[in-house]
């Protein structure tokens, strides 16, 4: 843990409180629109980005040494449960330590301790429900990713100790930013995370930065289920991850997955629609605070 003086901690929180909170609102409704079939796939056809795909299998071995990472059954709560006791930062608001759920995001990730191991800098108050900072945390540690080939790829960029997730808190309204390590200036404000409660945040990307064309128009929209608190307990979204995870694909035939072109029978919307079901076995590279 890093101690961060209190002059520091001032000086950040002021930051974070003058970003233009108030521009955007909590969406009236909650719309994927990812999952409508806009633009386009590369390559779809072949099932190079479906969550349980077995194209090059036979290198999963190989791939899982080359990014330091482990095979998990995503629906044991228990495997989670080192990293829930040690958390990288025990100084994280309780209503926000956990293990949440990107259920709706399409990439091949699935599982993360958000913020119970990310660095908190600011003045926060003990329930989360007031204060204003900063928080990052790396790609590569206690976040899970589909065992499949497009999951291995993720993993290894996430190896990249300068990869991050970075953004402004705002706890008092209950919002976030997000955005990239790696990514310049241009790019902070177009990744908003509302409260909706303890258990679930949405996640909403906007076409533009707050006073910029498109500021107000949402391109991509998941949420964060907390499926995991605190201490290891499921709570009310677990069983529902747990379905998804075990269910069949929802669009299939019979070449699935079998077949490396079997993709090419169904269209984009529903190949968007397959992406966001997790796979049950999934990758991850634990750490945990040293004592």
């Amino acid at each position: 843990m890093v101690y961060t003086p209190s002059a520091e901690k001032a000086k950040v929180a002021e930051w974070a409180k003058d970003y233009k909170w108030n521009v955007r609102s909590i969406p009236k409704e909650f719309d994927p629109v990812q999952l409508k079939g806009r633009g386009s796939m590369p390559v779809g056809c072949i099932d190079w980005w479906n969550t349980r795909s077995n194209l090059g299998c036979c290198l999963f071995p190989c791939l899982r040494c080359i990014t330091g990472s482990e095979k998990i059954d995503s629906t044991d709560p228990t495997v989670w449960k080192k990293a829930l006791e040690n958390p990288l930062n025990p100084d994280c608001p309780d209503s926000m330590k956990g293990v949440w759920w990107l259920k709706y995001d399409h990439a091949p990730e699935e599982l993360v301790t958000i913020f119970s191991d990310a660095q908190m800098i600011g003045t926060f108050n003990g329930d989360g429900t007031d204060g204003y900072g900063k928080w990052k945390r790396p790609l590569g540690y206690n976040w899970s990713r589909e065992n499949s080939l497009l999951g291995y790829v993720f993993a290894n960029v996430g190896k990249d100790p300068s990869r991050e997730v970075i953004g402004r808190l705002n706890l008092k309204d209950g919002i976030a930013t997000c955005h990239g390590g790696k990514g310049g200036s241009g790019d902070q404000g177009k990744q908003v995370i509302y409260r909706i409660s303890d258990n679930e945040w949405w996640k909403v990307h906007y076409l533009g930065n707050p006073g910029e064309p498109g500021e107000q128009e949402i391109v991509f929209m998941y949420k964060w289920h907390k499926v995991l608190d605190k201490d290891g307990k499921p709570t009310k979204y677990w069983n529902d991850y747990v379905k998804w995870a075990e269910s069949p694909l929802p669009h299939r035939n019979c070449g699935t997955s079998w077949f490396p072109c079997w993709s090419a029978f169904i269209d984009g919307e529903k190949r968007y629609q397959n992406m966001i079901r997790p796979n049950k076995d999934q990758i991850i590279t634990f750490k945990t605070m040293k004592r």
